[in-house]
């Protein structure tokens, strides 16, 4: 007994996914400084470019990065550990994945909803880059397992 016609070519296209998946993504780490900005923007833009993802939808996602990034620097700045930036192309859909390590609890999803027909003077300081971003993405996943903060955000791009 061989193995059927069939379930050759089903496992050649099975193994042909697989690899082109692994070329959809790409992770990096980054100095916790705000001074890596620009070398995550770059990174960022590296992806955007090779995966052909449109101006509307890159902005949305350099948006977030910079959000997340920024307060994961700002709210854990004694930690000496990097913080990862891994991004994947899913067909229709990007996948962000921040991983702090060493970090204190704090989940995004979880933050208040900002009255925004308050007056600015009204209003307590703080917030709504998180809440621009919940707005922004499509989905927002939120881990804190052995002292790793793990942000996820899935985005459907054009």
């Amino acid at each position: 007994m061989g193995i059927s016609y069939e379930r050759t070519i089903n496992l050649a296209l099975s193994h042909s996914r697989t690899a082109e998946f692994k070329k959809l993504r790409m992770n990096r780490s980054f100095k916790r400084s705000i001074q890596s900005l620009d070398s995550v923007f770059e990174f960022l833009n590296g992806f955007i470019l090779q995966y052909g993802i449109g101006d509307g939808d890159a902005f949305t996602l350099k948006f977030a990065v910079e959000e997340l990034f920024t307060n994961l620097v700002k709210y854990n700045p004694d930690s000496p550990s990097d913080i990862s930036l891994a991004l994947t192309r899913n067909g229709t859909s990007v996948v962000l994945q921040l991983v702090d390590y060493q970090a204190v609890a704090f989940d995004p999803t979880k933050t208040a909803e900002l009255d925004l027909t308050k007056r600015l003077e009204e209003r307590r300081p703080g917030g709504l880059g998180i809440h621009l971003v919940k707005k922004m993405i499509d989905s927002i996943d939120y881990q804190h397992v052995n002292n790793q903060s793990i942000i996820t955000l899935t985005h459907h791009v054009e």
